[in-house]
């Protein structure tokens, strides 16, 4: 893979952190414009890396050994996550003025938006780090960084229920994912004194020990089915703007573990069937307790995410299609579930209501919030979104990885049978919510453009990925980044 400088790349990253710390000073209204327009650079300098397919290293700086060379890699997987996760976080940026303000009054505070952006917008470029680092100690800052962040406005400005504070809350967030980051750097130490770095590009073999160890921090940190207990809590419990941001703090795991299995495939090829059952009857079985969680609609929207991350772990172990079914779900997942969340917050601000009991028939009343939840679970479904395209890969996957066979006929059926509950519960959800006779007085109301029209730019997106040219060429980059990786 070639090396060259590229400050566009590297301002792009540099900006929001900046940002950051102006927000610290500046009013509310300020704060917003910063936010969202420290991210635009991103935004489309990610989108011409997909149509031009770039594909190189660029450097930053060096080490001594074991962290050797410390680089950023601008190719089509990581521009196909950090264009996604850019632009919901603008969007959520933006959404986040009226919902906070309404939080704010709630907890019987000020306004504190000097405090919530800053950690907010430093949530989401340490995400984007995460994304465009090629050294594992680089990843590990930005893992930090953004569990630090959200933990902090949990901790801050989330909410007290079932018997438990927000503080008890965030620090149960904090714990499980800071177990997960650290398996995390024990499993990077273990590769970077077998090999001699932490250079991506130099690394050819990772131990098996330090993959069994970075595969359990990050199916904590993903999560699978088994250690999600955590997430219910953290995005149920988060401010609303903030639950939609951080799903993309899970679904980045799946990202790390595919940069792993492209310069060291042995390891997760050796568990391929019992790591894709895990995935496939995991994800199934927390599908069915989707239905349970009429009690909060925010619970509800979580679980979903746990179902969803099935996806992107059984995408892993199905081969080079698989990671693009992988990445294409997370980019449908992501867009889709930020836009459900944020259906959520204007639920809340409209009308303090989070009980699904008491919902019903809410379409006559915000009409505006109903049709970007149907958006929203479109994306989440494949129905005439981007999802439709993760969801063929993922089959293709299967076809070339397993085979159709007797014995791999449970692989097909499972992760059929995945993508209709997905499907059924997230339609049943929007009946239950915004269709069917009110079950509480409400009255018609307006929502602010603010806590609109982010939500539809989301939606929609997830609608445009799925037709020509930008498909092709998103499908395009990705098999290029990937081909190199693998022939590296």
């Amino acid at each position: 893979m070639i090396t060259q400088m590229d400050p566009i790349l590297i301002f792009s990253l540099a900006l929001p952190i900046a940002a950051a710390g102006l927000t610290a000073v500046l009013n509310k209204r300020a704060s917003l414009y910063v936010a969202v327009i420290s991210f635009l650079p991103l935004i489309g300098y990610s989108l011409y890396g997909i149509f031009a397919d770039l594909d190189y290293l660029v450097p930053i700086g060096a080490l001594p050994s074991p962290i050797g060379g410390m680089y950023l890699i601008n190719d089509g997987l990581s521009n196909s996550f950090g264009f996604t996760i850019a632009l919901v976080t603008a969007m959520i940026a933006i959404v986040s003025e009226p919902y906070m303000e309404h939080r704010f009054r709630a907890l019987g505070i000020g306004e504190e938006f000097k405090i919530y952006y800053p950690l907010f917008i430093l949530c989401g470029i340490s995400m984007e780090w995460i994304v465009y680092a090629y050294n594992l100690l680089l990843m590990y800052i930005g893992l930090e960084v953004s569990l630090i962040s959200s933990f902090l406005l949990i901790y801050f400005y989330g909410y007290d229920g079932y018997g438990k504070t927000r503080q008890w809350i965030g620090t149960l967030y904090f714990v499980y994912t800071h177990v997960a980051s650290v398996l995390f750097l024990i499993g990077s130490v273990i590769v970077a004194l077998t090999t001699g770095t932490m250079d991506l590009a130099a690394i050819r073999y990772v131990p098996p020990v330090a993959w069994t160890l970075i595969l359990i921090g990050m199916l904590i940190k993903l999560p699978s089915f088994g250690p999600h207990v955590w997430l219910p809590w953290a995005h149920g419990m988060h401010p609303t703007p903030v639950a939609a941001l951080i799903i993309s703090v899970v679904g980045l795991a799946s990202y790390i573990l595919a940069r792993l299995y492209l310069i060291s495939p042995y390891f997760i090829i050796s568990i391929r069937t019992p790591l894709l059952a895990y995935a496939i009857f995991g994800g199934i079985l927390v599908s069915f307790a989707v239905f349970r969680q009429r009690h909060s609609y925010k619970w509800l929207l979580a679980y979903s995410t746990v179902a969803n991350m099935a996806y992107l772990l059984a995408g892993l172990t199905l081969g080079t299609y698989g990671i693009v079914g992988l990445t294409l779900h997370f980019i449908a997942h992501q867009l889709g579930k930020a836009v459900l969340f944020m259906t959520a917050g204007a639920i809340i601000v409209q009308y303090d209501m989070l009980d699904m009991s008491k919902m019903g028939g809410l379409q006559r009343y915000i009409p505006s919030i109903g049709g970007a939840a149907l958006l929203g679970w479109m994306s989440l479904a494949g129905i005439f979104t981007v999802g439709l395209l993760g969801e063929f890969f993922l089959f293709l996957g299967l076809l070339t990885t397993l085979g159709l066979s007797l014995n791999t006929l449970w692989a097909f059926v499972g992760l059929a049978f995945l993508f209709l509950l997905t499907g059924t519960y997230g339609f049943w959800a929007l009946k239950e919510v915004f269709y069917g006779q009110p079950r509480w007085p409400y009255t018609k109301t307006k929502p602010s453009n603010k806590l609109v029209v982010p939500l539809y730019v989301l939606g929609l997106t997830s609608v445009i990925l799925l037709f020509p040219p930008i498909s092709t060429t998103l499908i395009h980059t990705i098999l290029s980044a990937i081909g190199v990786i693998m022939h590296v």
